[in-house]
């Protein structure tokens, strides 16, 4: 509990992700942000954490931040279950504590469309992208060309080592994440993952290998890419992070295309949004998404 909490609120950590899962297999959620170990890694005290918080029997998922000019609690997701009239009541609450209206960080579309829009301003966030894992590892017919091009130049000039990331990998791996984070700062404004990606290298090993995967790509004896992956359900995984040396061309499709191929015995991959860039878009397209989820962010009116 935080005593600038106005009610009583459980830090989020590693050991609360077997609980979020059965919560959220319950609730039947199927977006990107619904995956525990993201939410752990999400939380950066003291700048922002994340609480887990009951009331009205549903979990709620609070998003503290700090800073000189005071504090502000939102929520990361609806409560689960749902309760407009729970939101609301909530979001009277917090009126005299937070600096501006209460916002909700991710809503899927089954909860945009129970949110009345009266009382909600929703704004359109991004389409996530869902892929058939078995599909990507085929990566045959017409639909594919281009992507089966990249990796067969990458491959017959690079010879890369795909294998599983191991703890004593933690250090190279931020090393590349460094690397990463220099590289593209010339050509992104915002580096919006680049907290939770160390965090997830921090924590790496806190987790199940259901929950939490890793892989890595050597070149000449250089951790060069690395991937972190885990379950959101039985039949859907959730591809956490990627990161590679940008100067290296066609390791990026060869990194996900070797873990899409480790993915096969899921049905579907969630595999997050393009971040609204045109470029980020059409890279992702090269892989063939089977379907799209429409994601959401609100704030009281």
């Amino acid at each position: 509990m935080s005593d600038r909490l106005p009610f009583e609120g459980e830090p989020i950590a590693p050991g609360h992700v077997g609980r979020l899962k059965r919560v959220f297999v319950a609730e039947k959620k199927r977006t990107w942000c619904y995956y525990g170990p993201f939410i752990c890694c999400y939380s950066l005290p003291p700048k922002r954490q994340v609480f887990l918080h009951e009331r009205e029997g549903s979990l709620w998922l609070l998003v503290l931040r700090s800073d000189p000019a005071g504090a502000q609690i939102d929520l990361l997701v609806p409560p689960l279950p749902f309760s407009v009239k729970a939101l609301i009541s909530f979001a009277d609450e917090l009126g005299s504590v937070n600096r501006r209206p209460l916002r909700i960080l991710w809503v899927d579309e089954e909860d945009a469309r129970r949110l009345p829009r009266t009382l909600f301003s929703i704004k359109s966030k991004e389409k996530e992208y869902f892929y058939d894992p078995v599909g990507v590892a085929a990566a045959s017919g017409r639909a594919y060309r281009d992507l089966r091009k990249r990796l067969n130049r990458f491959q017959r000039s690079t010879q890369a080592c795909f294998r599983e990331m191991k703890p004593e990998d933690v250090g190279a791996g931020i090393d590349l994440l460094r690397l990463w984070r220099r590289k593209r700062r010339s050509r992104l404004t915002h580096l919006l993952d680049w907290g939770y990606s160390l965090a997830a290298l921090n924590h790496f090993g806190d987790w199940s290998q259901v929950d939490l995967r890793g892989w890595c790509v050597e070149i000449e004896g250089r951790l060069s890419g690395l991937a972190m992956v885990g379950e959101m359900q039985d039949d859907l995984a959730n591809f956490f992070i990627a990161k590679t040396d940008p100067d290296v061309r066609g390791l990026s499709e060869y990194l996900r295309w070797e873990v899409f191929r480790s993915l096969s015995h899921y049905r579907l991959v969630n595999d997050a949004g393009d971040l609204g860039l045109a470029g980020l878009r059409q890279y992702k397209r090269k892989f063939r998404p089977v379907d799209c989820l429409q994601v959401y962010t609100a704030e009281v009116r």
